[in-house]
C-alpha cells in the first residue's frame, strides 16, 4: 500500500540527514539540528578543531549532545502507523507482540543498566536515577551471556558424547558375555575356551556411566527450561477472580492464595461462578504473547527431609536385594505368603484410588468455558492443566497421561505461548520440563486452578 502524503511528510521530519534512515536514539547538538546518536559519533573534527554540523557547518561540543526522547517516541509511533496501514483490522504485528515495554513509561526497552541490573527505556536512561550510571544497548549487554551459554552447551555436549561412548562400550561387553553363555548352553559337551567374566567393577562403572548420562540429559532439559523461561517469556503477576471462585474455595485477601473448605459457603451465585467443581479462574487474561507465572503447592507433610529419607531407604533395600541374589528370574515365583498378601494389596489399591480423588489442578482455561454442572476439564472443554496428588502427576488429557518427573514439583511453572499454541509446565525449582500441551488458541485464556485436597494451599507467584 502506498504511503499517504501526511505520513510521508512525517517520515521526512524524522529522517536522519547523515544515514538517511529513521532517527535511532535521536540527539540534538549545539545548533539545534537532530541526528542519530551513532551518526554524531562518526562526525570527525576538521584539522584538530571541534566537529561541525553536517548541515549548517557550525562547530559543536560533543559533551553538549542531548537526547530528544519525545522524538524517539514519535519515530516508533510513525513506524507502527506505517505497518498498521498495511494490516487488516484486528491484527497485531509480531513486533508489538514480542516487544517488552517499560512499565513506567510504556516505551520500548533499549538499554541495560550495569549498575542496577535493570532494562531501561530512553526516558529511564536520561532520568535522574540512571543518568550517572553505565547503560549499554541490550544487544551489547547480552553478547557475553550468549557466549557463556554456547560455551556451556558445547561442554555439556562433549561430556554427553563421552559418557555415551563409555555406555556403548559397556553394553557391548555385556552383550558379548551373554552371547558366550548362550553358545555354551547350546553345545554343553564341547570344550571351548571362555574369556574372563566381566568384572564386578566394570559392571559398576557401566551403571555409573548410565546414571551420569541420565543426569546429564536431565540437566540439559533443565537448562532448556531455564532458557525458555528467562529468555523467551515475560514473567507476569496474576491474581484470582473472586466472582468465579466455587463456594468450596476460600481466597486470601490479595486474591493470590486458595484453599479447600469441604463445605459450600457461598451465599450468592455469580453468573460466572463454578457451582459443582471446586475451580477458580484468574482475573487477568491473555490473547497474544508469551507469558509465564508459577503456582506453589503447599501440602501438609510434604517436606524435603521425608523425601530424602524415602530415597535413602529405597537405595538400602535395593542393595540388600542385590546382596541376597534376587533379580535372577525368581520374581515371578509366588509363595504361600504372597498369596495371603494379595487381599492386602487389593485393599491398598482401593485406598490409592480414593487418594487420587484428593488432588489439585493447575493450568490455563478459556474464560468462556462452561462453569455449571459436572465438568471433565479436558482440552476439548477449553482447559489445559496438570493434575497433582500424593500418588503422582497426570496431564489432564482424555485419557489421562501419567507423568514421571525426576522430582515432585512444589512450584509449577506455567509458560503460555499464545501464537505458538503451547502451554508448557516445568518444575520451577529444578527447571525440569514436565509436559507441553499443543493447541490452536482463538479465545481469551486465563489462569485456572482446581482444588479438592484438604490441607493443601495453592499460591500464585510472583
Amino acid at each position: 500500500m502506498a504511503t499517504s502524503a501526511p505520513l510521508r511528510s512525517l517520515e521526512e521530519e524524522v529522517t536522519c540527514s547523515i544515514c538517511l534512515d529513521y532517527l535511532r536514539d535521536p540527539v540534538t547538538i549545539d545548533c539545534g539540528h537532530v541526528f542519530c546518536r551513532s551518526c554524531t559519533t562518526d562526525v570527525r573534527p576538521i584539522s584538530g578543531s571541534r566537529p561541525v554540523c553536517p548541515l549548517c557547518k557550525k562547530p559543536f561540543k560533543k559533551e553538549n549532545i542531548r537526547p530528544v526522547w519525545q522524538l524517539a517516541s514519535l519515530v516508533e509511533n510513525i513506524e507502527r502507523l506505517k505497518v498498521d496501514k498495511g494490516r487488516q483490522p484486528g491484527e497485531v504485528t509480531r513486533e508489538q507482540q514480542d516487544a517488552k515495554l517499560c512499565e513506567r513509561h510504556r516505551e520500548k526497552l533499549h538499554y541495560y543498566c550495569e549498575d542496577d541490573g535493570k532494562l531501561l527505556c530512553v526516558m529511564c536512561r536520561e532520568s535522574r536515577e540512571h543518568r550517572p550510571h553505565t547503560a549499554v544497548l541490550m544487544e551489547k549487554a547480552a553478547q557475553p551471556h550468549r557466549e557463556k551459554i554456547l560455551n556451556h552447551l558445547s561442554t555439556l555436549r562433549r561430556d554427553r558424547d563421552k559418557i555415551q561412548g563409555f555406555q556403548a562400550k559397556g553394553e557391548a561387553d555385556i552383550l558379548a558375555a551373554l552371547d558366550t553363555r548362550d553358545f555354551l548352553n547350546r553345545y554343553p559337551r564341547k570344550k571351548f575356551w571362555v574369556g574372563k567374566p566381566i568384572a564386578r567393577v566394570v559392571k559398576k562403572k557401566t551403571g555409573e556411566f548410565s546414571d551420569k548420562l541420565l543426569s546429564l540429559q536431565r540437566g540439559l532439559r533443565e537448562f532448556q527450561g531455564k532458557l525458555l523461561r528467562d529468555l523467551e517469556y515475560k514473567t507476569v503477576s496474576v491474581t484470582l477472580d473472586p466472582q468465579s471462585a466455587s463456594g468450596y474455595l476460600q481466597l486470601s485477601e490479595d486474591w493470590k492464595c486458595v484453599t479447600y473448605t469441604s463445605l459450600y459457603k457461598s451465599a450468592y451465585l455469580h453468573p460466572q461462578q463454578f457451582d459443582c467443581e471446586p475451580g477458580v479462574l484468574g482475573s487477568k487474561g491473555f490473547t497474544w504473547g508469551k507469558v509465564y507465572w508459577e503456582v506453589e503447592v503447599e501440602r501438609e507433610g510434604w517436606s524435603e527431609d521425608e523425601e530424602e529419607g524415602d530415597e535413602e531407604e529405597e537405595g538400602e533395600e535395593e542393595e540388600e536385594e542385590e546382596e541376597a541374589g534376587y533379580g535372577d528370574g525368581y520374581d515371578d515365583w509366588e509363595t504361600d505368603e504372597d498369596e495371603e498378601s494379595l487381599g492386602d494389596e487389593e485393599e491398598e489399591e482401593e485406598e490409592e484410588e480414593e487418594e487420587v480423588l484428593e488432588s489439585c489442578m493447575v493450568g490455563v482455561a478459556r474464560d468462556s468455558m462452561k462453569r455449571k454442572g459436572d465438568l471433565s476439564l479436558r482440552p476439548e472443554d477449553g482447559v489445559w492443566a496438570l493434575r497433582l496428588s500424593s500418588s503422582g502427576i497426570w496431564a489432564n488429557t482424555s485419557p489421562e497421561a501419567e507423568l514421571f518427573p525426576a522430582l515432585r514439583p512444589r512450584r509449577v511453572g506455567i509458560a503460555l505461548d499464545y501464537e505458538g499454541g503451547t502451554v508448557t509446565f516445568t518444575n520451577a525449582e529444578s527447571q525440569e520440563l514436565i509436559y507441553t500441551f499443543t493447541a490452536t488458541f482463538t479465545r481469551r485464556l486465563v489462569p485456572f486452578l482446581w482444588l479438592k485436597w484438604p490441607g493443601t494451599r495453592l499460591l500464585l507467584r510472583p
